[in-house]
């Protein structure tokens, strides 16, 4: 007999007749009553009774055993897939990370410098992608955990809506920096600069102009706040931080925008702190609730150590 007979038998009592299983099973009654036959000739025993008298499945006491029986077989077999696959994760060497198209993700950099130190045999993978396609290759299995920055006016609940039920999201901490990468023959020698002073750039930013609304968000925050201090906000949008932008932004006036400024700087830019900067962003780590891969499992210990540190060093 196969598992799918077992199953069968075990669902048929929740139903009046074949005739009713089949309405809302994918069998037909005839398909029920083969698969219902040969599971009764292979044990040499009937599960149901066959009488014209009665108007629903009846269990012989024969029956009302085997069923007991299957559904524990049942039990034991979903244990078992749930324990092979939780030990082929175990096994596997390969984690993948989803991450934003950031210039200045030093801090998700230097958790996964320091969990590949401890797990110098794991391969790792990145995949830079939009908050909201992140979100979609999580809950699909695409990828693993996932690095992700929100803007602090960003209302999560509804952002997330009902996948927040199956995402384990973990605050990591807060960005309330913004720098501007420029031509070095701007404003040289200075380390900080006022937004206003920037009117006449054009400021890259590291997303696409998608429909993904925390991205929307993040711009908005940008327009907003410089409409606050009286200029009009002239901007692009990147799919992603490469050295093209950056060899751009050596002869033209363009602000490509960073929260941290990078250890390695590009040949011919410098970086400036925006001193009236008022927004903020919130770095979260986002997996699978329930999750149980090792893997995934050691690199959240990582994330919560590196989290103790940051907010110990910082006065936090």
């Amino acid at each position: 007999m196969t598992l799918a007979e077992i199953q069968l038998v075990c669902d048929l009592p929740n139903y009046t007749s074949f005739a009713d299983a089949s309405f809302y099973l994918p069998y037909s009654p005839s398909l029920i009553t083969k698969y219902v036959n040969h599971v009764e000739e292979e044990l040499g025993i009937q599960i149901f009774v066959r009488s014209n008298r009665s108007k629903y499945l009846e269990l012989t006491p024969e029956g009302n055993m085997v069923i007991e029986s299957f559904k524990r077989l049942i039990d034991e077999y979903s244990y078992l897939k749930k324990q092979i696959q939780q030990l082929k994760n175990e096994n596997s060497t390969l984690l993948k990370i989803g991450s934003q198209p950031r210039y200045g993700n030093i801090h998700e950099q230097a958790i996964i410098s320091n969990f590949l130190f401890e797990k110098p045999a794991l391969q790792l993978s990145i995949k830079k992608e939009a908050a909201d396609e992140l979100i979609r290759h999580l809950i699909s299995g695409k990828i693993d955990a996932a690095f992700i920055t929100f803007h602090d006016s960003l209302p999560l609940d509804s952002y997330f809506g009902e996948r927040h039920s199956k995402l384990d999201v973990t605050y990591l901490l807060s960005e309330k920096e913004m720098y501007v990468g420029i031509s070095d023959q701007y404003f040289p020698n200075r380390t900080e600069i006022c937004l206003k002073e920037l009117e006449d750039f054009t400021f890259a930013f590291p997303f696409p102009n998608a429909n993904d609304y925390q991205s929307a968000r993040a711009t908005d925050s940008w327009i907003s706040i410089a409409k606050e201090k009286g200029m009009h906000l002239n901007y692009m949008n990147l799919q992603g931080y490469d050295d093209t932008v950056f060899q751009l932004a050596t002869v033209r006036k363009i602000a490509v925008t960073t929260s941290h400024i990078p250890t390695s700087q590009p040949t011919g830019i410098h970086f400036l702190r925006i001193s009236d900067w008022t927004g903020c962003t919130n770095l979260y780590f986002l997996t699978l609730k329930n999750q149980s891969s090792r893997m995934v499992k050691d690199l959240k210990h990582c994330v919560l150590n590196y989290r103790t540190v940051y907010k110990r060093t910082n006065n936090l």
